[in-house]
């Protein structure tokens, strides 16, 4: 049996329209995408800080490094009233620029002497080399160099003479 051409036309507009009901799901969900795309791209500043309060985005680590300058090299063995040499170095990476307090010390027979302090400010990302020449003490046994940062608790340390 010969279909009429009515019947032929009305079959290709159903699956014509078929296939239309069938992409009408995806062309939603591309719409939907591509709106959350612009909606985000234009509220991107708003988006950060609400991230931001909420603790949902990575923050720079606040720190300051305190090390000896030629660590390799700080003198291991001297003599009683010996003047020596060393350096300290502070490298800030707080973020922000920031006054350090100091203060050198020498320890020994349970005894402590202050040999230098100070303040120093230095600014983010940098470095501050600070020289020291003291005189050991007149004592038998080990002694000890004592670099602290009051401000941020931190210290450094070797031993003469140990």
């Amino acid at each position: 049996m010969k279909k009429s051409t009515r019947q032929v036309r009305s079959s290709q507009t159903i699956g014509a329209t078929t296939r239309l009901f069938k992409l009408i799901p995806l062309l939603l969900g591309v719409t939907l995408v591509v709106a959350t795309l612009i909606f985000f791209n234009f509220n991107r500043a708003s988006i950060y800080n609400e991230l931001a309060t909420l603790d949902l985005v990575p923050k720079p680590e606040k720190l300051t490094e305190l090390y000896f300058d030629d660590s390799a090299n700080l003198p291991s063995t001297a003599k009683s009233n010996q003047v020596i040499n060393f350096a300290f170095v502070i490298h800030n990476l707080e973020t922000t620029d920031y006054q350090y307090i100091y203060r050198v010390s020498l320890i020994a027979n349970g005894m402590m002497l202050l040999v230098d302090s100070g303040k120093v400010s230095v600014k983010n990302d940098q470095y501050y080399v600070k020289k020291e020449q003291i005189r050991l003490l007149s004592s038998t046994g080990g002694q000890e160099v004592v670099v602290e940062l009051t401000n941020k608790q931190q210290s450094i340390h070797f031993w003469i003479g140990r």
